[in-house]
Parts: C-alpha cells; sequence; structure tokens
C-alpha cells in the first residue's frame, strides 16, 4: 500500500538530489508586492548570489499558510484549495498532486523555507495565473496578473466492449480537475478560458445523453445512475479521457429466513460462489508508426511482428476469460506516458510490453524477460534500456527536463512499483522459465533495467524480449503464425500460474535491491 501522505512521499521518494552549494548569509529585508493589495516587508536571504524570499511570508500575503513537517523536513503550503509540498533537497514540488521540476531546491531555516522568484513561477503561476519577477536593484518580487488564456477544445464520443469513451482534445494541456457525481462528470479549469468548437454535443449512446462545453467547465450528463465513470489526462495531443461504464449491481440482499438444518443423509448442495471479476491485462506492442524498433536480416520490424503477435495473444487471453486492454491496435506512435496512462485507466492486473530482441551477434537466440530497476542488472541490459528508452516519439527533453528526470523516476519508482516489485520479480521469473522450455534453450536470466516504458505502472510490469530479431532462425519463427500462436500459449499460461499463485498465497520470489542501496 502506499504511504498514508501521498504528497509528501512523493518529495521524500526524491532523495538522491544534492544538497544546496553555497552557505546562506543573512540579508536585507525584501518586499513583496501581491497582485492586489499593499506591498508588504518578507524576510530574505541570500546564497550563490541570488536573493530568496520567506515561502511562508508571501503565502500570507496571498491568504495562505505554510507547514514544516520536523520529521520529514518538507514544508506543506496552501492557499485556498490548492496545495504544493517541497523539500530542501530535490528540485521537485508537488503541486495539487502534479509534479513540478524546479531550476533548483529551497532553502530551509528549521520552519521558514526561502525560494527564489523561479520558485514561485514554477509553483504559483499555473494555479492563480500570475506572473512573478524579481527586481534586483529594488529588491522586490511582484506578482502580476496574466490575460487568462485561451485553449480551444473538441470533443469525440465512441463506444465499444462496454465502454463509452469521451475524448476531450486541447490545443495546449489546461488544469483540470473532475467532479464526479450519480447523473454528470463535470471538468473545471481553473485559470484557462475554454473555446468549444459547439456549446453541446447530443450523444446518441447507452450511457451519455449529451455533453456540454463550456468556457470554464465541460460536463458529461449520464443515463442513469448506475455507471462507473474513470477520468484520466494522455499527451501527444494533450487529451482528457473519461470512460464509462456500466457498474455492477450490488448483490440481491435476502429477507428469507434461514434454511432449517438438512436431515441426516440428505444431499446438501453448497451455494455457488459469485464469479470473480475478469483480471485485466494490458498489452503493449512496441514501437510503432516511425518508430519501427529492431529489423531482422531478410527486413521483417519490429514493430510490425510485436503488433501482430499483440493481436494473437488478445484472442488466446479473451478466450480464456481475461480482459484485454492493448495500448495500440495500429500502427501508430504512443508515448510512454500515454502507454503508463493506458494501464492505469484500465485498472491492469499485469503489464507486459511485448518486443523482439537484437544483437550484433546473429547467434545471440532466446528469451529475456525484465522487470524495473533504476539500475541495469548487467552492461547488455543497460544498453538495452538505453535502446528502447531512445523510441519515446516526442521532442527531445531540454537540458531543464533531463536534470530532472532521475528524481522524477525516483519518485514514480517508489510510489507506483515498489509496492509490484516482489509481483512483478515472480512473473518475469515465470514467464522466463516457460519460455526456455517453449524454445528448448538453457536461460538468459531475469533481468532488471530503468526502462521508461515500466515507469510509473501501477501494477506487476514485465517488457519480454519474445526472441532476436537479428537471428535469422528466430527472425524466420517470429514470421510464422504458428510460432505466434505458441507464443500467445505460452503467455498465457504463464498468466494462469502467476495468478494462480497469487490466489494460494505462494510466497513471492525474493527481490534483491539495486546497488548503491537504492530501490
Amino acid at each position: 500500500m502506499i504511504r498514508p501522505s501521498p504528497l509528501r512521499a512523493l518529495v521524500l521518494a526524491a532523495a538522491l538530489a544534492a544538497a544546496p552549494t553555497g552557505a546562506a548569509a543573512p540579508a536585507a529585508p525584501a518586499t513583496f508586492v501581491p497582485p492586489t493589495g499593499s506591498s508588504i516587508v518578507v524576510r530574505a536571504t541570500e546564497a550563490d548570489g541570488r536573493t530568496f524570499v520567506s515561502v511562508g511570508d508571501v503565502a500570507s500575503a496571498l491568504g495562505g499558510t505554510l507547514a514544516y513537517e520536523a520529521a520529514t523536513g518538507s514544508y506543506e503550503l496552501k492557499i485556498g484549495a490548492h496545495t504544493a509540498v517541497f523539500g530542501t533537497e530535490t528540485p521537485i514540488a508537488v503541486v495539487d498532486t502534479k509534479l513540478v521540476p524546479l531550476a533548483g531546491p529551497v532553502r530551509g531555516e528549521g520552519s521558514t523555507a526561502f525560494a527564489d522568484a523561479d520558485f514561485f513561477s514554477r509553483v504559483l503561476s499555473p494555479v492563480f495565473g500570475v506572473t512573478f519577477a524579481w527586481d534586483k536593484g529594488t529588491r522586490t518580487l511582484a506578482a502580476r496578473r496574466v490575460e487568462t488564456p485561451e485553449i480551444g477544445v473538441e470533443a469525440t464520443v465512441s463506444a465499444a466492449e462496454g465502454t463509452t469513451k469521451v475524448v476531450f482534445r486541447f490545443t495546449q494541456p489546461p488544469p483540470v480537475k473532475a467532479e464526479k457525481g450519480d447523473e454528470q462528470v463535470v471538468l473545471r479549469f481553473p485559470g484557462v478560458k475554454l473555446v468549444p468548437n459547439v456549446p453541446e454535443v447530443v450523444v446518441d449512446d447507452a450511457r451519455v445523453a449529451r455533453l456540454l462545453l463550456r468556457p470554464a467547465e465541460l460536463a458529461l450528463v449520464l443515463k442513469g445512475k448506475n455507471l462507473s465513470t474513470n477520468v484520466y489526462t494522455l499527451t501527444n495531443p494533450p487529451r482528457v479521457v473519461v470512460d464509462v461504464t456500466r457498474a455492477a449491481p450490488p448483490p440481491p440482499v435476502s429477507a428469507a429466513p434461514p434454511a432449517a438444518s438438512p436431515a441426516p443423509g440428505a444431499l446438501v448442495v453448497p451455494t455457488p460462489t459469485p464469479r470473480p471479476e475478469p483480471r485485466v491485462v494490458v498489452l503493449d506492442p512496441g514501437h510503432g508508426g516511425t518508430e519501427e524498433g529492431a529489423k531482422g536480416p531478410d527486413g521483417l520490424l519490429e514493430k510490425d511482428v510485436v503488433l501482430q503477435l499483440a493481436r494473437t495473444v488478445r484472442e488466446v487471453l479473451t478466450a480464456r476469460g481475461y480482459r484485454v486492454v492493448t495500448t495500440r491496435d495500429s500502427d501508430v506512435s504512443v508515448g510512454f506516458q500515454d502507454r503508463t496512462a493506458t494501464a492505469n485507466a484500465a485498472k491492469a492486473d499485469v503489464f507486459l510490453s511485448l518486443h523482439m530482441n537484437a544483437s550484433r551477434a546473429s547467434s545471440a537466440h532466446g528469451t529475456e524477460v525484465y522487470y524495473l530497476s533504476l539500475d541495469a542488472s548487467d552492461r547488455a541490459a543497460a544498453a538495452l534500456a538505453e535502446t528502447e528508452n531512445k523510441a519515446e516519439p516526442t521532442a527531445t527533453p531540454s537540458t531543464e527536463t533531463n536534470a530532472a528526470l532521475r528524481d522524477l523516476d525516483l519518485i514514480l519508482w517508489d510510489l507506483a512499483q515498489n509496492q509490484h516489485l516482489t509481483a512483478s520479480s515472480r512473473l518475469a521469473e515465470i514467464i522466463q522459465g516457460d519460455f526456455n522450455r517453449l524454445l528448448g534453450i538453457t536461460t538468459r536470466g531475469v533481468k532488471q533495467a530503468p526502462l521508461r516504458v515500466l515507469i510509473g505502472v501501477n501494477a506487476p510490469a514485465v517488457l519480454v524480449e519474445v526472441a532476436f530479431i537479428s537471428n535469422p532462425e528466430e527472425e524466420k519463427l517470429i514470421a510464422s503464425e504458428e510460432f505466434r500462436k505458441s507464443v500467445a500459449t505460452t503467455l498465457a499460461g504463464s498468466l494462469d500460474t502467476f495468478f494462480r499463485a497469487a490466489a494460494d498465497g505462494v510466497a513471492p520470489i525474493p527481490f534483491a535491491p539495486p546497488p548503491n542501496g537504492r530501490r
């Protein structure tokens, strides 16, 4: 289970950043000018040639509070309905559960936190629609309101497999808050003005009656009260998705009197137990679109064969009673974040990322199964992670973003995967063993690597390099429908074993933590 205070846990999990350089020195007070009202004097300190002002003083001027938790060394800033949590050892803040990279850590002197203008711009500007600027000559931090940005939005509705999917597409990523009710879902967008293409959409659907598109909010009017809704965001392009499904009705409550005891020798028919909900398996065919992946000697592309394989696996798993969701159903580019979001939105019980391996040595063969670690188990695992992590079909992150990625990875690692590591390890061992028997090979061994496609998945997650597409013999196998069916059947058997062991309370395989004591 995630620890009781997730916001503080997010800050504490990112504990690898170096302490701030340069000693802080006392400084003359500074001035803060809020968007409205009179200017006030705020405490300040100097370090590294920069001025840092009191976060608590600024918060108070804006009608908020700053609390300090000595046990964890973290600060909690509250202004209205918004909350930000941060520490003094890592350049990360959590604003309303969203991760915000900072240019550098804040400075702390006991219960007092000091930050520069950049901190306030990153943490408070998106929430309040203001800009912060520091005037060195007058030692003034000024907050000024900015014009409300306008963001275009359009909606589409589709229905399949018992789910109605409403997708709102935006011209740029907006801040969003969801409010769920029995008869509607309302999405609110603080600090922005929506410019919808139409004000209302009447929907011919069994679960959604209509959509209301307004400048400050979007609303789904539902048909009936016995519906379940799930709201999540996607990027590239920016979207908010609402999945609407029919909720399972509660079991009937019988008021019948207790049955009489059966007569001696009478046949007793046990009461059937309710059928459990099907396990949800999310299949992730790697690469796609412009990202081709590895290429075989005869020209077979990894992106094509793993998509074909995923379709076969889905067919086999569905026949066995699993509910299967795929991250892509066609030859399209899908970002790592979108793959993760798909898994979490589907409330996956297992996440399987399907790939084909490649090596400069054409004789390399067999299956390799990976689960997440921030450190690779060996050089080959590190090289594979570097290759797979380059497959993100988005622009290269900025230097600033790259600097925060390791901290961000640690946070997501701690929260989303720590609770699933032993299960991921066991699943990987089961799949590896079954594929060794399928291919008639000695084990290549389960491996760990910092694979970005696995980071943030809130379920046991593994990446399966099914075979070496660079090996001419295995390339021919991969191209065969018969082999794909064998792989699908093997994977299905592995999942059956995994879930059966979990239901029977089998002890997980011991997990060896990554080097350097990091988890």
